[in-house]
């Protein structure tokens, strides 16, 4: 399921269906847990509550015993990371590494996704749950589930869907070098493999911490040896060659404000040069005609990965779209094309 997909249909499921309990299985560094926590943000939870299962021992989730003198019996205090009883807050109740718990915390789970109580301890309905956790393909050290907790579930796999990673880094104003990048590359958004030796390699959360590197003022060797260190070898020296690529483009900024129609010639260098121009548009949008007319100088392909990339935006989509005389143009010459 791809991440649109997986927001929608947990919208969806968290608001008419809460108490069925959701797992949501993927690779490492891929945002389940940053796009859960949205989805709960979008719904105006009241609370998110993350719980590292792997941290915990089997009674931390049932809590310890206590005698009560007066009624003569053994009572089982609450864990203070669960929702108080009764509450009528809505909270997302997520536990996260759940495959790499022990199998005794994942039978301390099994009454607690069926019936949704733990001995005396029981979830209000103003509560729900959603799981995560990797696979074995994934390299990670996890443990396999039994048959009956996972028939408690739906279980969903999220996939890493490169049109739903941009729309994500455009919004968020990643840095237009990576983005450039991985439209040429797009292979390397995410690139495990499980067989070859490597502390570091590509996923959507390493190209974020790509993002953040730019933002700091290292020497270039430097530079290169971070890079290297936080999406691998192969995918570091091919980033750092681009870069060297993208700073020798001809000025994005006398394209846009002073018309000129300067065409790169290599592919990376077009790559480039679209992703530098809507890193511009993006925070002004008054040259938005003139980056049109120019997506409209490059090759077809090129021109059109530019308009679909440039339509991501969510805060120019209705300027792009409505009574636009460079956009009406772009699309009488790009009719064949369909443009979401």
């Amino acid at each position: 399921m791809k991440p649109t997909q997986y927001v929608t249909f947990m919208k969806e499921c968290l608001i008419n269906n809460p108490k069925q309990p959701i797992f949501l299985h993927g690779s490492m560094g891929i945002g389940k847990s940053e796009i859960t926590k949205q989805i709960s943000d979008d719904l105006n939870f009241d609370e998110f509550i993350d719980i590292r299962l792997s941290l915990l021992d089997a009674v931390d989730l049932r809590g310890l015993p206590t005698y009560d003198a007066k009624t003569n019996q053994t009572r089982w205090s609450q864990p203070c990371f669960l929702p108080p009883m009764g509450t009528k807050k809505n909270i997302l109740l997520f536990f996260d590494e759940f495959s790499n718990a022990s199998p005794s915390i994942q039978n301390a789970c099994l009454q607690l996704m069926l019936d949704r109580k733990i001995g005396e301890y029981e979830l209000s309905d103003s509560v729900r749950i959603v799981c995560a956790g990797n696979t074995l393909k994934d390299g990670a050290y996890v443990f396999k589930m039994s048959a009956p907790l996972n028939n408690r579930f739906i279980h969903i796999n999220l996939d890493v869907d490169f049109e739903d990673f941009k729309k994500w880094a455009y919004n968020h104003n990643i840095n237009p070098m990576v983005m450039g990048f991985l439209n040429f590359r797009r292979d390397l958004l995410f690139n495990y493999k499980e067989d070859i030796e490597n502390n570091a390699f590509p996923t959507p959360r390493t190209w974020f911490f790509i993002h953040r590197l730019m933002e700091l003022k290292l020497e270039n060797g430097t530079l290169l040896e971070a890079v290297k260190g936080t999406i691998g070898e192969g995918a570091g020296i091919e980033f750092y060659s681009f870069m060297k690529i993208y700073r020798d483009l001809p000025n994005p900024e006398d394209i846009l404000y002073k018309n000129k129609d300067i065409v790169p010639k290599e592919a990376s260098q077009r790559y480039a040069i679209v992703s530098a121009i809507l890193s511009i548009v993006a925070k002004d949008d008054k040259v938005l005609n003139r980056a049109i007319e120019y997506s409209m100088k490059l090759p077809k392909e090129f021109s059109v990965l530019f308009m679909q990339d440039l339509l991501k935006f969510q805060h120019l989509r209705t300027k792009i779209t409505m009574n636009n005389k460079a956009f009406d143009k772009w699309i009488k010459e790009n009719k064949e094309f369909i443009i979401d």
